[in-house]
């Protein structure tokens, strides 16, 4: 295993113009824990409904307790999201220069940015069941992580094209 952390590896030495708590958090070698509050908001309709309920996405609430926990293991990290003790699971890892965050079928490919204020993640690739998707086919995921105090608030928004969002949810994480 690379002695350094994942975020590290993809970022190199652009990640030292992170905030103290989110360079801390990311740049942790064998994980990390945080904890917060998000709100959260499920797409409306019933298709957006049914789809979130399938996938098993937390549901819509307001002050919600989350847990975070980040296992590294070997080149990947396992990250264990609890909206309210339900889990919400992915992996990452890198392939190139980009960060792939797995959740069953699915591999979302981001692009990392660092600096001063946080971290942003931009998706770039899309595959299902490791089939590249067309960018109109692909779902629309954006994700951002800005310093406050010392934690930060993240914020994640998630759609399908013609359906529309599945899932948002914004929250402050402070390190545990």
């Amino acid at each position: 295993m690379d002695d350094h952390s994942l975020y590290r590896r993809i970022l190199g030495d652009q990640m030292d113009c992170l905030p103290a708590a989110v360079l801390r958090f990311h740049d942790a070698p064998r994980g990390n824990r945080g904890s917060g509050t998000f709100d959260v908001t499920r797409g409306s309709g019933l298709i957006p409904r049914l789809i979130a309920t399938v996938v098993r996405l937390p549901r819509t609430g307001t002050g919600v307790p989350v847990e975070l926990t980040v296992e590294a293991n070997r080149n990947q990290e396992k990250w264990i999201r609890r909206f309210d003790k339900h889990p919400m699971i992915t992996t990452q890892w890198q392939t190139g220069d980009l960060l792939i965050e797995a959740a069953g079928p699915m591999r979302l490919g981001f692009k990392l940015t660092a600096d001063e204020t946080g971290l942003g993640f931009e998706m770039v690739r899309t595959w299902f069941l490791l089939i590249p998707l067309p960018r109109w086919l692909s779902p629309r995921v954006t994700a951002h992580e800005t310093a406050v105090d010392d934690g930060w608030h993240a914020e994640v928004q998630f759609s399908l094209p013609v359906i529309g969002l599945l899932i948002r949810y914004a929250g402050r994480i402070q390190p545990d």
